[in-house]
């Protein structure tokens, strides 16, 4: 029997769903995000973090995570400035990197994973509970 072969991911976007509405973003309790922007729609939550130590904590690799806080301890001046600004550029391309299943978990984690109760991934407005449900389908 032929072996499904998946291309690139086809989903439009991601809704999360939560308990409470996204205020102040908006009042409904959806938050549909096009897949397009999900890493930068993390980054923009993850720069808006009040709390620095969670900040650095949800940064999952390692090597950045000890620059966050090494930066975070250091006085504030141009040279710092400047290294801060590598370090939101390497931060960035992190999370570029992670691929859309990591980047909404991580959405889901910098938005407190309390209160939201589910993901969709959305291809031609039909919800699928995976991404992987929304890659088209090859056969040998």
């Amino acid at each position: 029997m032929p072996t499904p072969h998946y291309i690139e991911n086809s989903a439009d976007a991601i809704r999360f769903v939560r308990d409470r509405p996204w205020y102040p973003l908006f009042v409904s309790h959806v938050y549909e995000v096009p897949v397009s922007a999900l890493g930068t729609i993390c980054m923009a939550c993850w720069a808006t973090l009040e709390d620095t130590r969670f900040a650095g904590n949800i940064i999952d690799d390692e090597t950045l995570r000890g620059r966050y806080f090494e930066l975070c301890n250091r006085e504030d001046d141009e040279a710092v400035q400047k290294e801060w600004g590598r370090f939101c550029d390497d931060l960035w391309a992190y999370v570029d990197g992670m691929g859309l299943e990591r980047q909404a978990t991580w959405f889901i984690e910098l938005n407190d994973p309390i209160t939201i109760k589910g993901h969709y991934w959305v291809h031609d407005g039909v919800e699928y509970l995976d991404a992987a449900h929304t890659l088209p389908r090859f056969e040998d």
